[in-house]
C-alpha cells in the first residue's frame, strides 16, 4: 500500500486513520450478533422452525401426509399452507423497498406481488414453501419435515431466460403470469425506459459503429451471517430479534402483513456479519411463518438458515448489447444499451438493477452524449432469484460499459483514457469532468499505462506462455447526498451527560463497513468545543423500533456522511443548550458565553478559569438531550467517479488468469474515515475479482438443481488469489453540507470485472466478456478447446 492520501481540509477526527471503534468488541467476541441475542439461555421456552425447500424446480403439492411427522418427540406444532394464518395473507414480495426508505405494502418499489407466504407452488429448487415445523431443536425439526408424504405435481420448467422468453416456454408463474417477461413498471418505466435525442439517425450520421455483448451470470453475496430471526408473542405484543438491517421495515412488513398495529410490533438488530445486499430483499416471508409460529405455540420460535441455505437469492444475471456510434474525433454521438435481465423465480427488486440503476446513470454519466437509448427486459425462470448484490445495477452496467469505451477505442486507435475524459461527465458539470480526469490520470500513472499497455495480444511473452495485459474501468460514485431523497427524515439523539461524556444514538445497523466510527468521527468533530475525544462517545450497537429513532440503513454507503451531516445541526442546538444551563449557573446573558475545547469562556471575565464539566457538576446533573431529524439536501451536485486498473497474466496454454495488480481510486468527495475507506477499497476487490474470474452458480440442465450451493464448489477468492492492491482516496468533487462527501463502499466492487476483462483482453487480443472468465473461456477463445 501507497502513503495515505492528504486532506483538502485538515480536521480534528473527520478522515484521519485510526482502528474501528468495535474492533476490540469484535476480536474479543463481544460484540453482539443475531445468534448471540437468540440464545436458548435467554429464552428457555424456545422452539426451532424449519421450513420446507423444494427439491423441484416447478412443481405443486397437490397433498400431504403428516401423520410421521406429527408422532416425532418434540414436535410442538406443524403448519400449512391450508391453515387459515396462512391461507389468508395475501400476495407479496421480498423486496418492498431496496432498505433506503421505509415503505407499507401499497408502496412497494416494483409492484411485482409474485411470492406466497409458505405457498403450494415451487418455483425454484430451494423455494421456501408449504409446510413448517415448530420442534424442540433444529434437529427434530429437520427429521419431521423428512417424514412429511407429499404427493408432488412436477411441472415443466426453463432456466435460460432467452429460451423463457419465448412463447411456447414452460411458464415460471402459470396462475399469476400469461409470459415470463415482466410488464412495464410505474417506477422502471416502460421497456425502452430513456430514449433522448433520435437515437437511430444519430448512428447513420456516425462514423463509425461499434457493437458488442456481454453475459453476467449469478454470484452469491457470501455473507458470513446467514438470515436468522426469533419471534416472541408476549402480552399481545410481537417482538421480533434478528440480523435484519432495517428494522423500521421489519416491523413495518410483518404489522403490514399480519394486519397488527405498530406498537404491537417490535424489531430488534444489533451488528451484522456483512450482507452485501442480501438484506435489501429484506421482507422475507419466513419472518411471517415465524412469527405465526410464535403467536400459535405461545412460545419464542427461532430460524435461521444454515450454509447451504443461505444461497436465497444472488445478483441478478444480465445479458447485455451495446451499439455506439462515434465520430473520428471519439466524440459519441449515441449509444443503445439493451439488458435481458433473469430475475429467477420471483420479481423482488429485479427492476432495479435492470431500469433503476441504468436510468440515474443516464444523468450521472452518460448525459452528454446527445443521443441515448435504454432498454431492459426481466424474464422469470426457475432459477433461484437474482435481485440485491453489492453493486446492484452497477456492475451488470459496467461490465458491458467497459467492453464498449475499449472497444470504441481501440477502432479509433485512440487511448480509451482520453476517449472517457472526452465523453462522460454528470447532468450539472461541464466537460472533462475533473474528477474523473483525476481518479483516470492516476490510476494510469500508478498501472503505468503507458509503458505496459501494448496492442491487444501483442505485449512480452513471459516463460513462453505467459502474456500480460492491463485494463480499466470507470463508473459514477454511488450515492451522494441528494439522491438520498427517499430517506426521508434522517434523526439523531445526543445527550450530554454531567461529566462531559456523549451518549449517541445514530439508529444504524452496523454491518462492518465502519459506518458506526464514521458516526463517532462526525460526533466528536462538531462537539470538539467540549473538549472531548472518541473515547468520550458512546454509541450503541442495538436499534430498537421502541427506542422511537429512525433507522437510518447502511446502503447506498451514504450512513457514513448522512448522519454525520444531521450532527452539526444537533451540536448548534446543544450548544445554545449548554449556553442557557451555564447561563442560569454563571448568573450570565447566554450571549456572552462560549465553550472552546472544554473550557468556558466569558468575554466580560477573560480570568474565569472553568472547564465545561466544572460547570456542569454546579448545576442539577440534569442530561442535555437533543433530538434532530433533517431531510437530506436535495441540491443536484452530480457525483464524483472512481475507477479501477488491473494488471493480468494470462497463462494460455491452460487458460489460467492470475491478477497481479489492482489500482483502486475513489474520489469521496470528502474521505470521512480513511482506514474504513480503504478497507472498503481493498474488501471489495476479492468480490468483485470473483465475480470476474471464478464466482458462479451451476445448475443440472437436466434436472434444475442447483450443484455449487456451498462454499466448497462455489469458489470465492481467498487470501492467497489476491494480487496486490493499491488504494487510492482523493478529494476533487464536493457535493453539500459540511463535508461534501459521497458514498464508495457500495460501487467499489463494480468496475473490477470490467477492468480484468480488458486487461485479460490487452494480453491475448481475444475478448471474453462472459463472466466467471473461466480458463476453459480462454482456451475457447484461442481455438484450444
Amino acid at each position: 500500500m501507497n502513503t495515505g492520501y492528504k486532506p483538502r481540509v485538515p480536521r480534528k477526527f473527520v478522515g484521519g486513520y485510526r482502528p474501528k471503534i468495535d474492533g476490540p468488541d469484535k476480536a474479543s467476541g463481544k460484540a453482539i450478533y443475531a445468534d448471540d441475542m437468540t440464545i436458548r439461555l435467554r429464552f428457555p421456552d424456545m422452539l426451532y422452525a424449519k421450513i420446507l425447500r423444494s427439491p423441484h424446480p416447478s412443481a405443486r403439492i397437490r397433498s400431504f401426509d403428516l401423520s410421521k411427522a406429527k408422532a416425532v418427540p418434540g414436535v410442538v406444532s406443524i403448519m400449512t399452507y391450508k391453515d387459515p394464518e396462512f391461507a389468508s395473507l395475501k400476495l407479496t414480495s421480498a423486496g418492498w423497498t431496496d432498505a433506503v426508505d421505509t415503505v407499507n405494502w401499497d408502496r412497494i418499489m416494483f409492484p411485482f406481488r409474485d411470492r406466497r407466504v409458505l405457498g403450494e407452488y415451487a418455483c425454484w429448487v430451494g423455494d421456501e414453501m408449504g409446510i413448517a415445523v415448530a420442534a424442540e431443536s433444529e434437529e427434530i425439526a429437520d427429521e419431521a419435515l423428512k417424514l412429511v408424504k407429499i404427493d408432488w405435481e412436477l411441472r415443466p420448467f426453463v432456466l435460460d431466460p432467452i429460451e423463457a422468453m419465448k412463447k411456447d416456454s414452460p411458464l415460471v408463474h402459470p396462475d399469476l403470469m400469461k409470459t415470463n417477461v415482466l410488464a412495464p413498471d410505474p417506477v422502471g418505466g416502460p421497456d425502452i425506459f430513456e430514449d433522448r435525442g433520435n437515437v437511430d439517425d444519430a448512428f447513420k450520421q456516425a462514423d463509425l459503429v461499434v457493437e458488442g455483448d456481454s453475459i453476467f451470470h449469478n454470484a452469491h453475496q457470501g455473507a458470513m451471517d446467514n438470515w436468522c430471526c426469533l419471534a416472541e408473542w408476549k402480552e399481545h405484543q410481537l417482538t421480533v430479534w434478528s440480523n435484519s438491517y432495517g428494522v423500521d421495515q421489519t416491523r413495518m412488513h410483518i404489522s403490514e402483513m399480519l394486519g397488527l398495529p405498530l406498537q404491537k410490533v417490535r424489531a430488534i438488530s444489533s451488528y451484522v456479519g456483512g450482507q452485501f445486499g442480501k438484506g435489501d430483499t429484506g421482507d422475507q416471508p419466513f419472518f411471517l411463518v415465524t412469527s405465526l409460529l410464535a403467536m400459535k405455540t405461545g412460545r419464542p420460535v427461532k430460524y435461521r438458515h444454515n450454509r447451504h441455505q443461505s444461497f436465497i437469492n444472488t445478483r441478478q444475471p444480465a445479458i447485455y448489447h451495446f451499439k455506439a456510434g462515434v465520430k473520428k474525433d471519439g466524440t459519441i454521438t449515441s449509444i443503445h444499451l439493451k439488458s435481458i435481465g433473469n430475475v429467477g423465480a420471483y420479481a423482488d427488486l429485479s427492476m432495479f438493477a435492470l431500469k433503476f440503476v441504468p436510468k440515474e446513470l443516464a444523468e450521472v454519466v452518460l448525459a452528454h452524449i446527445p443521443n441515448l437509448r435504454l432498454e431492459s427486459y426481466g424474464v422469470y425462470t426457475n432459477v433461484i432469484p437474482g435481485c440485491m448484490m453489492r453493486g446492484v445495477g452497477n456492475s451488470q452496467f459496467n461490465l458491458i460499459f467497459a467492453h464498449m469505451i475499449d472497444a470504441v477505442a481501440e477502432k479509433l486507435g485512440m487511448d480509451p483514457v482520453d476517449l472517457c475524459i472526452r465523453n462522460f461527465a454528470h447532468e450539472w458539470e461541464k466537460l472533462p469532468s475533473k474528477s474523473l480526469e483525476a481518479v483516470l490520470r492516476e490510476g494510469a500513472r500508478r498501472i503505468g499505462w503507458k509503458e505496459n499497455r501494448h496492442l491487444p495480444g501483442k505485449g512480452e511473452v513471459v516463460d513462453g506462455v505467459k502474456r500480460r495485459g492491463v485494463g480499466f474501468s470507470i463508473h459514477p460514485a454511488w450515492h451522494a447526498e441528494w439522491q438520498e431523497k427517499r430517506r426521508g427524515k434522517v434523526q439523531i439523539n445526543m445527550t450530554l451527560n454531567p461529566d462531559c461524556s456523549v451518549l449517541l444514538n445514530a439508529a444504524s445497523i452496523e454491518v462492518g463497513g465502519g459506518s458506526n466510527t464514521c458516526n463517532i468521527l462526525g460526533c466528536a468533530e462538531v462537539l470538539s468545543f467540549l473538549g472531548i475525544g472518541v473515547e468520550d462517545i458512546h454509541w450503541t450497537s442495538f436499534v430498537d423500533t421502541n427506542d422511537g429513532v429512525k433507522d437510518c440503513v447502511q446502503t447506498d454507503s451514504a450512513v457514513s456522511y448522512l448522519q454525520a451531516e444531521v450532527m452539526v445541526f444537533a451540536a448548534k442546538e446543544l450548544k445554545e443548550k449548554l449556553r442557557e444551563v451555564a447561563a442560569e449557573i454563571l448568573k450570565l446573558p447566554p450571549a456572552e458565553i462560549d465553550f472552546v475545547d472544554g473550557k468556558v469562556v466569558v468575554a466580560s471575565q477573560p480570568s474565569l478559569a472553568m472547564t465545561v464539566k466544572e460547570l456542569l457538576r454546579k448545576g442539577d446533573n440534569a442530561p442535555i438531550t437533543v433530538a434532530k431529524s433533517r431531510s437530506p439536501d436535495v441540491t443536484p451536485t452530480g457525483v464524483p467517479f472512481f475507477a479501477n486498473f488491473a494488471e493480468v497474466e494470462v497463462d494460455v496454454s491452460t487458460g489460467k488468469v492470475d491478477a497481479k495488480k489492482l489500482i483502486v481510486l475513489n474520489d469521496c468527495g470528502t474521505v470521512m474515515y480513511a482506514s474504513g475507506a480503504e478497507s472498503q477499497q481493498i474488501g471489495g476487490q476479492c468480490m468483485g475479482m470473483g465475480e470476474a474470474l471464478t464466482e458462479e452458480i451451476i445448475y443440472d440442465k437436466a434436472t434444475g438443481i442447483p450443484l455449487n450451493f456451498n462454499w466448497v464448489d462455489y469458489t470465492i477468492p481467498t487470501m492467497a488469489d489476491m494480487p496486490d492492491i493499491d488504494p487510492v482516496l482523493l478529494e476533487v468533487w464536493r457535493g453539500v453540507g459540511e463535508y461534501g462527501a459521497c458514498g464508495i463502499g457500495e460501487g467499489t466492487v463494480s468496475c473490477t470485472p470490467g477492468a480484468i476483462a480488458n486487461a485479460i483482453y490487452n494480453a491475448i487480443g481475444v475478448r471474453v466478456n462472459d463472466i466467471p472468465i473461466k480458463p476453459e473461456k480462454i482456451l475457447k477463445a484461442l481455438g484450444k478447446d
